[in-house]
C-alpha cells in the first residue's frame, strides 16, 4: 500500500468523513476510495451478525447475483 500525507486542507475535509467515501475528480470520475479510522473490531461485529447470517445461509436458498439484480431493476422500474 502507498501513502500520502494529507495537507491540513485536505485533512479538513476528510475528517468529516464518517464511512467509506468515493473520491471523484471535478469531472466525475473515480480517483479512488477512503475508509476512515476508528472502527474497531467490536464496533464492526456489532454491525454484523455472522452466526446469523450463517443460519440464513443454511436456510434458504442461494439466488445468482444476476438474478438478484434484474429482480431490483425490475422493482425499481
Amino acid at each position: 500500500m502507498s501513502t500520502i500525507t494529507a495537507d491540513p486542507n485536505m485533512l479538513a475535509i476528510l475528517s468529516q468523513v464518517k464511512v467509506a467515501t468515493e473520491i471523484r475528480d471535478a469531472n466525475g470520475n473515480v480517483v479512488g476510495t477512503f475508509t476512515p479510522k476508528g472502527k474497531t473490531d467490536e464496533e464492526i461485529k456489532k454491525l454484523f451478525d455472522l452466526d446469523k447470517a450463517r443460519q440464513k445461509l443454511a436456510t434458504e436458498k442461494a439466488r445468482p447475483f444476476r438474478e438478484m439484480i434484474d429482480n431490483l431493476a425490475e422493482k425499481k422500474g
